[in-house]
C-alpha cells in the first residue's frame, strides 16, 4: 500500500513527533482486517439467487423458452460473478459482512499489532498504536496505560477522523503523516512530553490481512 516515498515520509514524521514526547507512536495500515471467506460464499448465492429471481420475474411477462442446461449454466455463471464480487469488490464485501463483523475485526486485529510489535511492551507502557484498516473504513487508537492515565478516550477522535477520512480518498500515506501529527499535538496538549527511549521502529506497519 505503501512505496518506500510514503514509507520513509511516515517514518520521519514519526521521528519528528517522537523528538519532545514521551511517548511511542506506531503507525499502521492494514488492507483489510480478516480474510473474510464467507463473502465468497455470501456473493455466490447471492448471484444464484439473482438469476433465479430474474428469471422467475421475465417468465410472469413472457415463458421464458430455455433449456435445463442454459438455464443452469446461467444460473452458475450469476454465482461465479456473485463469488468474484465478494471476493474482490468492497462494497459487497461490506455488505455481506455486516457492520458488527467488521468493528469486530479491527479491533481483534489491533489488539494483535498492540502486542505482536510490542506497542504494550515499552518501558514507561507509553505506546500508542495508530490502526486502520482499509476495506473496513476503521481506525482504531490503542494507547497504553501511561498514555490512558492522561488522555481521554474522546480526545483521539480528531485522530480517528483525520486517518479515516484519508484512507477512504486513497490517500493512506498523508492520512498516517496527519495523524501522527495530530497525535503529537493531543499528547503534547496532555502533557505527555519528555524524551522518549526511541524503543520502537519509527517506520509504519503494513500488512493485507488476508
Amino acid at each position: 500500500m505503501l512505496n518506500p516515498e510514503q514509507r520513509e515520509r511516515v517514518r520521519q514524521a514519526v521521528d519528528a513527533a517522537e523528538e519532545h514526547l514521551a511517548a511511542e507512536i506506531v503507525p499502521c495500515v492494514f488492507a483489510q482486517s480478516s480474510p473474510y471467506p464467507e463473502t465468497v460464499w455470501a456473493g455466490a448465492a447471492g448471484g444464484a439467487a439473482l438469476a433465479c429471481a430474474a428469471f422467475l420475474i421475465a417468465d410472469l411477462f413472457k415463458p421464458v423458452w430455455a433449456s435445463v442446461a442454459a438455464l443452469t449454466t446461467t444460473v452458475a455463471a450469476a454465482g461465479i460473478v456473485g463469488a468474484a464480487a465478494g471476493l474482490w469488490c468492497g462494497p459487497v464485501k461490506r455488505f455481506f459482512i455486516g457492520a458488527h463483523r467488521l468493528d469486530d475485526a479491527v479491533q481483534r486485529r489491533a489488539k494483535e499489532i498492540f502486542f505482536d510489535r510490542g506497542v504494550a511492551c515499552t518501558k514507561s507502557r507509553n505506546g500508542v498504536l495508530l490502526f486502520a484498516s482499509v476495506l473496513e473504513r476503521r481506525v482504531v487508537v490503542l494507547a497504553d496505560k501511561a498514555v490512558r492515565a492522561k488522555v481521554a478516550p474522546e480526545a483521539w477522535r480528531p485522530v480517528v477522523e483525520i486517518l479515516a477520512a484519508s484512507a477512504a480518498e486513497g490517500r493512506v500515506a498523508d492520512g498516517l503523516v496527519a495523524a501522527v501529527r495530530e497525535t503529537a499535538s493531543v499528547l503534547r496538549a496532555a502533557g505527555v512530553v519528555g524524551r522518549g527511549g526511541h524503543e520502537l521502529d519509527d517506520a509504519p506497519v503494513e500488512g493485507d490481512g488476508r
